[in-house]
């Protein structure tokens, strides 16, 4: 993954928990095959994720541009946040649409939020299950709709290095 990239990534990533971030704040803490662990300190404590971009993407319809799409799992200690699934996809998502996360054939659903129209998040009581599935999976896909043009989009992961990826950010985020 380009560390350019992964600067966008953790801009984003930050900008959801805390105003002031910036791509500065988190450090690249490794790299795990196909995923990153991130760390940042920030005035509300330790922010740690790991982050990974899709291996393949295919649409409904052309598409004549699309911001980055990754995939991430943050831990914030101090806010008693772990393992919070989540995925930016790039583009508006259609309100009315479902977003679904398939782990080798294990079908989890993730919800909207309005104030981050190109975010969702695994539905609370499935997120655990989706993690553990993750650790367990080599490959993993996210589907969602555009709006308002209503294209589908199928982005697939790779799971390679997500269990080690995990592992450094338990360390980093005791």
């Amino acid at each position: 993954m380009k560390p350019v990239i992964f600067a966008i990534a953790a801009t984003a990533a930050l900008a959801g928990f805390s105003a002031g971030a910036s791509a500065q704040s988190a450090t690249n803490v490794g790299v795990f095959k196909d995923w990153n662990a991130f760390a940042s300190s920030e005035a509300e404590g330790k922010i740690c994720f790991v982050a990974s971009q899709p291996t393949d993407s295919k649409y409904s319809q052309p598409v004549s541009g699309r911001d980055p799409a990754f995939f991430q799992i943050t831990s914030i200690p101090t806010k008693s946040i772990r393992n919070e699934a989540s995925t930016i996809v790039g583009f508006t998502i259609l309100t009315s649409a479902e977003v679904t996360v398939d782990v080798d054939g294990t079908k989890f659903r993730m919800f909207l939020d309005a104030s981050h129209p190109d975010t969702a998040w695994a539905v609370p009581e499935q997120e655990a299950a989706l993690v553990e599935a993750m650790k367990k999976g080599t490959k993993m896909t996210v589907t969602a709709m555009s709006s308002p043009r209503k294209t589908a989009v199928t982005d697939t992961y790779s799971l390679s290095g997500i269990t080690a990826a995990l592992d450094k950010i338990t360390q980093e985020c005791p």
